[in-house]
């Protein structure tokens, strides 16, 4: 980390010991590709901002952002988190074993996500999993989260592939069906007649936003 980035999670995003454990389980387990610090707290901050009550997270890994949300979550209030590798699945429910007001569900997203139709309408959605099924979980989002929702993506930049021209090459493992599907699944996520919305810089990319319609 640079002294900017060691200042801002010192100060406003500092992990405690269950954490920093999640961590390190992550590492020792499986890729350690989940959120970072200042992502979970600004995860938290629009649960707050937006008062959601009940959220759907698809891509748990080892429970790390799951427990970021649930801290912010209201008395009463749920999150649903879908991870479909049996491996990550193990790590949290672990993870999320103490969490009360978080409900992990194993299995494929998009079947999970069919058989939670009934739940809706939902306060917000934080999708990080399988990029070539982004606009598929847009569709659903679309249908299941409430009017004046949150809608967040993580890694929406996709390594920077969505900016390149057609003649500059890819990054590594990014193929360009998926960036294909990024760029689409950002066109319209910046609807400005469904959302206001935002594509930040964080990490690789987060894009937010409020639901319209």
């Amino acid at each position: 980390m640079d002294r900017q980035q060691d200042y801002i999670r010192a100060l406003f995003a500092a992990e405690d010991e269950t954490l920093r454990e999640v961590v390190r389980r992550t590492e020792l387990a499986t890729e350690p590709i989940q959120i970072t610090p200042e992502d979970g707290k600004f995860l938290q901050f629009l649960i707050r901002l937006g008062k959601v009550k009940n959220a759907v997270e698809i891509g748990t890994l080892a429970g790390y952002s799951a427990l970021w949300i649930s801290r912010a979550l209201p008395k009463g209030g749920r999150l649903y988190t879908i991870e479909r590798d049996p491996a990550r699945f193990a790590l949290a429910e672990q993870t999320l074993k103490n969490a009360r007001n978080v409900t992990p569900m194993h299995g494929d997203a998009l079947e999970q996500l069919a058989a939670m139709e009934d739940k809706a309408p939902f306060d917000m959605i934080f999708i990080d999993a399988d990029k070539r099924q982004y606009l598929d979980y847009l569709d659903w989002a679309e249908k299941n989260i409430r009017k004046g929702g949150i809608v967040v993506a993580d890694n929406t930049l996709l390594s920077g592939a969505v900016w390149l021209k057609e003649d500059e090459p890819l990054p590594p493992r990014i193929r360009q069906s998926t960036n294909e599907i990024m760029k689409t699944f950002n066109a319209r996520m910046a609807d400005p007649q469904k959302y206001c919305s935002i594509l930040l810089p964080l990490a690789d990319g987060m894009t937010v936003a409020v639901k319209l319609f």
